[in-house]
C-alpha cells in the first residue's frame, strides 16, 4: 500500500539526484580514507571513514523512507492527522540533523588532524 505512489524514473532521478551525487562523493571519500589508513595508518583516516559512513547512512535512510513523499504517504494513504504527520516529519528532520552534525564534527576533526600531521616548516 505504501509503494503505490506513481512516479516514473525521470522524476525519481530528479528528486534524488543530489542524494545520489552525495552517495557517490562520500563513497569515493570512504575508499580514499580506507586506502589512506591501510597504507600509512594515519589516525585521521578513521575519523574520515566515520564521517563518510555517517553521511552514507543518512542518505540511504533518506532515500529508503522516500522522505520527499513521506508527508503525502502519511496523510493521504495512511490517513494520519496533520499534527501526527508534522510530528513524524519533525522527528525525522531531527534525526537527519543529528547524523549530519556528528558527521560534520568528524570531518572537521579529520581536517584538523590532516593539517596537524602534514604541517611542515617551509623556508622561502
Amino acid at each position: 500500500m505504501l509503494n503505490q505512489l506513481s512516479i516514473n524514473l525521470f522524476e525519481y532521478l530528479l528528486t534524488y539526484s543530489p542524494n545520489i551525487a552525495g552517495i557517490i562523493f562520500y563513497a569515493i571519500i570512504l575508499v580514499f580514507a580506507i586506502l589512506m589508513y591501510k597504507r600509512n595508518s594515519y589516525t585521521y583516516g578513521i575519523t574520515l571513514m566515520i564521517s563518510s559512513i555517517l553521511v552514507l547512512v543518512s542518505e540511504i535512510i533518506y532515500m529508503a523512507i522516500q522522505y520527499p513523499f513521506l508527508a503525502y504517504r502519511l496523510s493521504v494513504e495512511l490517513g494520519l492527522p496533520l499534527f501526527e504527520v508534522a510530528f513524524i516529519l519533525t522527528i525525522w528532520s531531527i534525526v537527519f540533523l543529528i547524523i549530519n552534525v556528528i558527521s560534520t564534527i568528524f570531518l572537521v576533526v579529520s581536517i584538523y588532524l590532516i593539517y596537524k600531521t602534514h604541517k611542515k616548516d617551509r623556508i622561502d
